[in-house]
């Protein structure tokens, strides 16, 4: 995929036009291909791939792709990013609509790149480690170091693509254990090599030097196998503040406090008072409670549905105990010792409100979706409240709901990305955009859901 920053101006009107129509191509291409996917593979099973659905979806698409789109230029926004030039790319806020400023790519505009397409070769890609990688390099939050070395050992740990074609040579995706061995080698957490070397980034940058952090473990490549074994400790990397080692447990910001990195705000320091315009305008230029949306006044719950014993509760999707995202959670010892499937808690006293004893199925649904799960029925919920932690995978036992007629939904099915100006500031240090650290967010202390017993389940097997 190679892509190229344009300037906005009137004459480059069409070729955004040509992209803007490739587009409709496109989703009109991947939407009668899903149709019919889902008319003729319901039952499919596939036992190869780190992601069947994915892969076959990509094989398939790739296909029509051919006949249908080729390749295309496509027109990309990207927000002024945190920890890149354009974190600080608007310390007053000027809209370029009403002649406050020059619409400026990257300044006053999001970042406009022309991207090619290669849609025939999506399956290609998408089951391979692609050039960038190795030419690139990697990184995360501001931190980037060279993986050429990793990209070449990586041929040999999982082979490289032999068919003919884009990725002829690369190292391979195509199955599960390969993305794993991926992964495993190109993180400083796993690989002892590339946490000394993730260092060097930063010491450029703070004039400090850390890669005594992590060089006594230089040696140390984790495998899959190793995993396998037996739990492994990380390696301390500077994509996390805390320091890993067997002297102490993990504690979030000690490589900003004792070894003096800056934290990655506008003054470097752990920050409380936020100057930006809108969190002044807002009110929340110190930290301050904000009560929940009252999303029942805004009509969260009606859904046509047949009359019946039911209760609305606040819902709730709080981090698991048992497990780390959706890792752990459906590990055969996990699942048998809980409820071997998803599960949401309730108040004992809501429960009986609707006959409902611990471990029969719910169908809790409101205008967002649907979600079936077992109750899980505790005086330990506060009442009028509905816990389901979050990340439990609808992978195993996860039966169809008769209000939707399909299978029943995640923890997330329920909820929404609620939209709040201070969260969409941007180029503004710490306030820019950080994919899954600052924007839009699911309001997990918002939503209503409403609860009822789901009685005898369909599990569409047929």
């Amino acid at each position: 995929m190679e892509y190229t920053t344009i300037p906005f101006s009137a004459n480059r009107s069409d070729k955004l036009a040509g992209c803007l129509s490739s587009h409709r191509v496109y989703y009109t291409v991947l939407r009668r291909f899903l149709i019919v996917h889902r008319v003729t593979n319901r039952d499919e099973r596939s036992h190869s791939g780190f992601s069947p659905t994915g892969k076959t979806i990509a094989g398939k698409f790739s296909e029509l792709a051919a006949e249908h789109l080729g390749k295309v230029q496509d027109l990309v926004a990207s927000p002024l990013m945190h920890d890149s030039p354009g974190e600080i790319a608007q310390p007053e806020v000027s809209d370029w609509r009403k002649g406050q400023a020059e619409p400026i790519p990257g300044k006053t505009l999001p970042n406009l790149s022309v991207i090619q397409r290669d849609f025939p070769n999506t399956f290609k890609m998408m089951t391979a480690l692609g050039p960038l990688a190795e030419k690139a390099g990697i990184g995360s939050k501001g931190v980037a170091w060279n993986a050429s070395s990793e990209y070449e050992s990586l041929k040999t740990i999982v082979g490289t693509v032999l068919q003919e074609g884009i990725s002829q040579g690369m190292p391979s995706l195509e199955e599960a254990r390969d993305v794993a061995e991926t992964i495993l080698t190109l993180a400083p957490e796993t690989n002892g090599e590339t946490a000394v070397k993730s260092w060097a980034g930063v010491e450029k940058k703070t004039g400090l030097s850390l890669q005594h952090l992590s060089i006594r473990r230089r040696g140390e490549k984790y495998r899959f196998d190793d995993l396998t074994v037996q739990p492994r400790k990380i390696i301390t990397s500077p994509i996390w503040s805390g320091i890993e080692s067997e002297d102490r447990r993990y504690s979030p910001f000690v490589i900003n406090i004792e070894e003096k990195v800056p934290f990655r705000t506008l003054t470097g320091r752990a920050q409380f008072y936020q100057d930006h315009a809108w969190m002044r305008d807002f009110g929340e230029h110190l930290p301050v409670y904000r009560p929940p949306v009252d999303m029942l006044t805004i009509n969260s719950t009606p859904v046509k549905r047949n009359p019946g014993k039911e209760i609305r509760v606040n819902y709730l999707t709080p981090h698991s105990k048992w497990s780390i995202h959706s890792t752990y959670s459906d590990t055969l010892t996990m699942l048998t010792l809980f409820r071997g499937g998803e599960a949401i808690w309730i108040n004992d006293a809501d429960a009986k409100k609707i006959d409902v004893k611990d471990n029969d199925w719910l169908e809790c649904f409101n205008v967002n979706g649907v979600v079936m799960a077992k109750a899980v029925v505790s005086p330990r919920i506060p009442q009028g409240t509905a816990f389901m932690y979050h990340a439990q995978e609808r992978l195993i036992n996860t039966p169809g709901s008769k209000l939707s007629g399909q299978r029943g939904g995640t923890h997330n099915s329920v909820t929404r990305i609620m939209v709040k100006p201070t969260h969409m500031i941007g180029g503004y240090a710490q306030l820019s955009y950080g994919f899954n650290y600052y924007g839009p967010v699911g309001s997990q202390r918002d939503e209503f859901i409403v609860i009822r017993k789901a009685g005898e389940v369909e599990w569409y097997e047929d």
